[in-house]
């Protein structure tokens, strides 16, 4: 059997919702929902009925792309960013046709993420087919198996009647523990962009975790005028590295660390790095080379190999991977430089009241037995992504695990998947109705959450429903 082809089995009946009839409905309406979309419009073939089911009154924008801050630069330059990979120019020319520049001088370019979005709306609005798309904004509460497909039902009580069904999901944030939380605390999340931008600008700010969401923080504050100090929290103290400039590269492989764990494949790659460096590379474009076998290293481990992954190199290998454009660097070594950003490798112990208002921060450096403290007005948690399902408060999520129709993905990451997207359910059976793409696949695939990969998995699901393949737009 063909690796994307539907599994058999037989489907129990449920009752008839009723409401309304769809050939797909997308559960989220972000980049990874707008991608599964665009593709299904590109199919040949006779229009699809699509409904997109996403709170948000605007589409693609996600946790990543709702921003409206100039500052927030995507982390990869606009001529990879195209949502159509047989088109790689296709966001280069949007960005020129909107007056942002030649298309020369647009593809080494670190474009807004807000402009991403309006983007992604542009393609998905400008297809044959749009007008039969229906975005609901609403929330999806359960999915429940049918005769052909699947139920949908809806936080207002309404039924969608789907042939296939797309998780979309995305991100959610990670929640502080409610134990750290002290009444009266000022606490905004680094996804509150508004939040944010509305802390004043003498405040002193503890921002817990130090990876791309702390980036946006810093540079929201500095692009504000924030004069008050920033410090920064988190295990490893490790912030995002900067991109090297574009050039000529050779192809890379990965032959020699596939059989390889961890701890030796890391050594293999400091000496891969250090010779090319010795030749007059940036370390950078090693990683580049990397960049297309993130799923291959991946997969190529073992349980015991991906937890040791886990525990020890992941934070090392994301600030390297995960870099952020050159002049947001600088904007982050600036506030560095003046000593208003101050980043601490440290274990956060406690958040306490401040009789003088604000929070008391606790906390244990690195290597200290010595407990610190310092006053903070405000509180941003920045500490990442919940990976765990069962942790998610997300009522759709609850309702499948209960059901039995999910089960969690490699390490408890995410959910488990096949190689096209099939949901497994706690039999170990793929669906062939129920798909998933992005943040959800990363215990399978690992790099799962960049365009590259979203925009294959929106076309490996669309071909599965289809079987057919789509021709790009012009």
């Amino acid at each position: 059997m063909p690796a994307c082809a539907p599994p058999r089995e037989r489907m129990t009946p449920a009752q008839d919702p009723g409401d309304a009839s769809f050939d797909a409905v997308i559960v989220g309406g972000g980049a990874a929902g707008v991608l599964v979309a665009i593709r299904l419009l590109m199919r040949e073939g006779g229009a699809l009925r699509i409904a997109i089911v996403e709170p948000d009154t605007r589409l693609a924008r996600g946790a990543a792309y709702s921003t409206t801050q100039p500052e927030h630069l995507l982390n990869v330059i606009a001529s990879r960013m195209s949502a159509i990979a047989e088109d790689p120019g296709h966001f280069v020319r949007f960005l020129a046709r909107n007056g942002q520049g030649t298309e020369a001088g647009l593809a080494d370019v670190f474009a807004p993420r807000r402009d991403y979005a309006r983007y992604l709306r542009h393609t998905l609005e400008s297809l044959p087919g749009y007008d039969a798309l229906v975005h609901l904004r609403e929330r999806a509460t359960d999915i429940e198996r049918a005769e052909a497909g699947h139920v949908v039902h809806l936080a207002s009580g309404a039924r969608l009647r789907a042939s296939h069904v797309v998780l979309a999901l995305g991100n959610a944030a990670r929640p502080l523990p409610a134990y750290l939380l002290h009444e009266g605390a000022r606490v905004a999340d680094s996804w509150d962009y508004t939040a944010v931008a509305g802390i004043e600008p003498g405040a002193d700010v503890c921002i817990l975790g130090s990876g791309l969401s702390m980036v946006d923080v810093a540079l929201t504050l500095a692009h504000g005028g924030h004069h008050g100090r920033i410090l920064v929290l988190s295990r490893h103290g490790l912030a995002p590295l900067p991109h090297a400039g574009p050039g000529a590269q050779h192809e890379g492989g990965i032959d020699d660390l596939l059989p390889l764990g961890v701890l030796p494949r890391w050594r293999r790659l400091r000496q891969r790095v250090a010779a090319a460096v010795a030749a007059g590379e940036p370390w950078q474009w090693s990683f580049d080379r990397l960049r297309p076998h993130g799923q291959a290293l991946w997969r190529s481990l073992d349980d015991t190999q991906r937890r040791r992954f886990l525990r020890h190199a992941v934070r090392y290998w994301d600030i390297h991977r995960h870099r952020i454009a050159p002049q947001v660097a600088a904007t982050l070594d600036g506030l560095r430089e003046r000593c208003q950003l101050e980043i601490v490798p440290a274990r956060l112990r406690a958040l306490t009241a401040d009789p003088v208002g604000g929070s008391c921060v606790h906390f244990r450096p690195r290597r200290t037995a010595r407990e610190h403290m310092r006053h903070a007005d405000w509180i941003v948690n920045a500490t990442g992504v919940e990976t765990n399902i069962d942790l998610r408060p997300d009522p759709l999520l609850q309702a499948l695990r209960a059901r039995g129709g999910i089960l969690p993905g490699p390490q408890g990451i995410g959910l488990a998947s096949s190689d096209c997207g099939y949901v497994i359910d706690t039999r170990g059976r793929p669906n062939p109705h129920l798909f998933v793409i992005g943040a959800l696949r990363i215990g399978e695939l690992w790099e799962s959450i960049a365009i590259p990969e979203l925009r294959e998995q929106a076309r490996q699901i669309a071909n599965a429903m289809s079987g057919t393949d789509p021709t790009p737009p012009d």
